[in-house]
């Protein structure tokens, strides 16, 4: 038997490529390195074999005939998302079975998972084996790095994956969607403890996005502080800061380099913060929050934060950290949640690990080798060295 369809046969077992669901075991020592090793043997295996590469500009739907099918159905039988050769009369027929090996394709490399062959999926397509394979000793490396000697509970941040997920008993209990930073003004990589939940809270703009994004804002009509819930405040001889009036400030004069305000949202509907955050000890100003904005958790790209990391369900994180971690019963937990005025902390009796990670790479539960795009561009820089 060919070593390539070997490793196939003993990777893909049981489903290659399913979509994850909230029971799902994901990421788990060792199970998750020794399943990379695998998945690297394969990769390295598949670099000896022709795989073709496709127009940009191709558009393919189930049910048509076109040149590019036998090249398509080639690669997927390579990479296993076809399990078994689609034997069509008609070579240049995108049939159904060749399209729901196209979904599996699409799912594991988080893809709408439509069937059509069009700029995303050709895209994801056209990236060499060669270049999968540096993914998944990058993922290695970084996986080993990072998850040695790590407790359970614990959440896991994949900022690639756009994703938050709470393991405990090596079960995935909480699950959501997050927004991690622009590439320019990336998410730190980090293993930490989450150790506090600020519940309506302040945002205490950073000065960089106050003298680059709002203050052009505020030359233009101060007015829009108040309707933004925004205070103005300015250092005081003593070291503190005083609450001044915006009307009564000559913004002309003020420039992003002497810049010397301190912009604070306090807490209301309009909070960029929303309802609540999560801090963890880091060296950066860096942390979890809540958001107003719910409808970009919709977008399939969610690289545009300043550094912090957005969450679709943060109630569901929060209830959870009081309840089991701080020991308060479901109904303060409720009182907690509902409380809407005055800035509150809660430290955390019980501290949480949290592993906020890139990993463009990695093998879900159902042994299906998952692939996201490299968004900050780390794994083109990074030299990796395998561990033995």
């Amino acid at each position: 038997m060919p070593r390539l369809l070997l490793l196939l046969l003993l990777f893909l077992s049981p489903i290659w490529g399913m979509a994850s669901d909230s029971t799902e075991v994901w990421l788990l020592v060792p199970d998750q390195k020794q399943r990379l090793r695998l998945a690297i043997a394969q990769y390295e295996e598949l670099s000896n074999h022709t795989w073709h590469t496709f127009p940009n500009k191709l558009l393919i739907r189930p049910g048509d005939s076109n040149r590019y099918v036998p090249q398509l159905r080639a690669n997927l039988l390579l990479s296993g998302d076809l399990s078994i050769p689609d034997n069509a009369e008609d070579s240049l027929h995108y049939t159904r079975t060749l399209a729901s090996a196209v979904v599996h394709f699409q799912t594991r490399h988080a893809l709408k998972a439509d069937s059509i062959i069009g700029p995303r999926t050709v895209a994801a397509l056209n990236v060499p084996p060669a270049q999968r394979l540096r993914q998944l000793q990058h993922s290695l490396e970084r996986w080993d790095n990072f998850s040695q000697n790590i407790s359970q509970p614990y959440i896991i941040i994949n900022i690639p994956d756009y994703s938050l997920r709470l393991i405990e008993h090596n079960t995935v209990l909480l699950q959501s969607r997050t927004i991690v930073g622009k590439p320019d003004l990336p998410t730190i990589v980090n293993r930490t403890d989450l150790h506090t939940i600020v519940f309506n809270p302040f945002w205490y703009i950073p000065r960089s996005i106050a003298s680059k994004e709002i203050l052009p804002i505020i030359k233009r009509n101060p007015a829009y502080l108040a309707s933004r819930d925004m205070e103005v405040f300015r250092p005081t001889a003593l070291g503190g800061w005083q609450k001044v009036d915006p009307w009564k400030i000559d913004w002309s004069g003020v420039t992003e380099d002497n810049f010397n305000y301190r912009i604070v949202q306090v807490t209301g509907e309009h909070n960029e913060l929303g309802k609540m955050k999560f801090l963890f000890r880091t060296r950066v100003s860096q942390y979890l929050h809540d958001t107003k904005d719910k409808h970009l958790f919709e977008l399939d790209k969610r690289a545009f934060s300043h550094g912090c990391i957005r969450l679709q369900n943060p109630e569901e994180l929060a209830h959870y950290l009081l309840q089991e971690r701080s020991g308060l019963s479901d109904n303060r937990v409720e009182r907690v949640l509902e409380t809407d005025k005055d800035e509150q902390f809660i430290r955390l009796k019980k501290p949480v690990p949290i592993l906020i990670v890139y990993m463009t790479a990695w093998v879900d539960q159902h042994s299906g080798l998952q692939f996201r795009e490299d968004i900050y561009g780390y794994d083109k820089l990074e030299q990796v060295v395998l561990g033995q």
